[in-house]
């Protein structure tokens, strides 16, 4: 009786271990926007590097990505860097929770 518990046993934790770990997995809109964003950098860097083996001949003079009007590497770090605005509204909402719990209960 012993024996047939511990196949038992044995058999539920192997299906629970195959369970959990087909279900494990990235979170698909965390996984996408991190392959965005690997996907632009990469381009961008094609393009810099393109352009710096002579691959785009400047007209008008300008020597510049879209003669200084966009800025590859501002543009994709301004995009990425909302540390600032999340910053902001956790300070926002965690202020806003201490007001709601410390007024007065009538």
């Amino acid at each position: 009786m012993h024996r047939l518990t511990a196949t038992l046993l044995a058999f539920f934790f192997a299906a629970l271990v195959l369970v959990s770990s087909s279900n494990a997995g990235p979170v698909p809109e965390a996984s996408s926007s991190r392959n965005k964003r690997q996907f632009a950098d990469v381009k961008a860097a094609e393009y810099l590097a393109w352009i710096a083996l002579g691959g785009w001949k400047h007209s008008h003079g300008c020597i510049d990505i879209a003669c200084g009007l966009v800025d590859v590497y501002f543009s994709g770090k301004r995009k990425r860097d909302n540390g600032h605005e999340q910053r902001y509204t956790l300070l926002k909402n965690l202020i806003e929770r201490a007001a709601e719990n410390n007024m007065p209960q009538n």
